[in-house]
Order: C-alpha cells, then sequence, then structure tokens
C-alpha cells in the first residue's frame, strides 16, 4: 500500500496518514517520510522534525527496524544535494537565505537572514529549517545549532561576510 503510494504521487495520503498514525502510537515526536533513491529502493526517512526530544525514539525505531527487501529505513534527514523546497504553497530557494554565525562553546548559533522573510507567517521558519535539514542534516541541526534567529534579508543588505547555507553545512561538519 505505502509502494503504491510513493509510486503513484497520488493526492490521496491515507497510507501516509495511517503510517504516521502508527509511528506517533510509538512516540509522538517522531515522523515518517517517503521517498524513492537513485537505485529505486523505497526509503523510509525516520525523523523527529527538528525536535531534540525525539532523537532518541529516532535512534531506537531504526535500530530495531526489521530488514525489508527494496527498503532503506534512514535516521533523521540526511544532508544531500540542494533541492529547490516548497512548504505549503512557500516556496524560495536555498539561495534566498544567508546566515551569520557565533561559535558558543560546542555549539554554533546562526542568524538566518531569508529574503522576503515575514515575521508573522512561520511557513518560512519551517522551511529554512527543511533548508538546513536537508543540508547540514537533521542530527548536527539538532545537536551543533544552538540559537536560530530569523531575520529578513533586506534588498541593499551586505551579504559579503554573511555565509551561504552549504558553507554554513561545512563550517558545522567541521565541528563533528
Amino acid at each position: 500500500m505505502i509502494e503504491e503510494f510513493i509510486i503513484s504521487e497520488s493526492v490521496d495520503y491515507a497510507p501516509y496518514e495511517l503510517l504516521t498514525e502508527k509511528i506517533k502510537e510509538y512516540h509522538c515526536d517522531v515522523i515518517p517520510e517517503l521517498t524513492i533513491d537513485e537505485s529505486n529502493n523505497f526509503v523510509l526517512v525516520i525523523s523527529c522534525d527538528g525536535i531534540r526530544s525525539g532523537i532518541e525514539a529516532v535512534k531506537h525505531l531504526v535500530a530495531t527496524a526489521p530488514h525489508i527487501d527494496k527498503w532503506v529505513i534512514q535516521k533523521f534527514r540526511q544532508p544531500g544535494a540542494v533541492i529547490d523546497l516548497n512548504y505549503k504553497g512557500l516556496f524560495f530557494k536555498a539561495v534566498d537565505i544567508k546566515a551569520k554565525y557565533f561559535l558558543n562553546k560546542s555549539e554554533i548559533d546562526i542568524e538566518l537572514y531569508i529574503k522576503g522573510y515575514k515575521e508573522d507567517d512561520q511557513r518560512y521558519k519551517s522551511l529554512a529549517f527543511l533548508y538546513l535539514d536537508h543540508l547540514v542534516g537533521e542530527y548536527l541541526v539538532m545537536t551543533k545549532i544552538g540559537t536560530i534567529e530569523f531575520k529578513k534579508l533586506g534588498l541593499f543588505a551586505k551579504t559579503s561576510a554573511m555565509k551561504t547555507l552549504p558553507e554554513l553545512s561545512e563550517l558545522i561538519k567541521a565541528l563533528v
């Protein structure tokens, strides 16, 4: 049922909602994400959607998951190629985000400057977090980034001292 859902790109999300319901019975902060990888394997990403209290639950669930042919069970969103993301109708590219960082003991505090950012629209923060998860990796975002502030990237803002998300990713990976 889930394989058919992934392949068909159906608008009927009942199989995904059922899977989500079952996983949330295990732990309220854990969510599934489904995709297909470059080898045509089905991929189930077990995520805690950036909520630190779900880290151990994700680790345990993945560690105890059975082997299923043609399936990859992955813990947390992993860093990968930059893709353009859309969140609930809001679209902006990773290049529309610049970052300043500040070392704080073993973590990095960051300020994210987003083109077109509207403070009263939570979709901007959610989409920025998704970009961080996909460029840095969900686990590193939760364990190596301290505070995150969101700000509007002004039209004439000086960005030469700011980092791109891929540059920020490399900096965070160097801390590991």
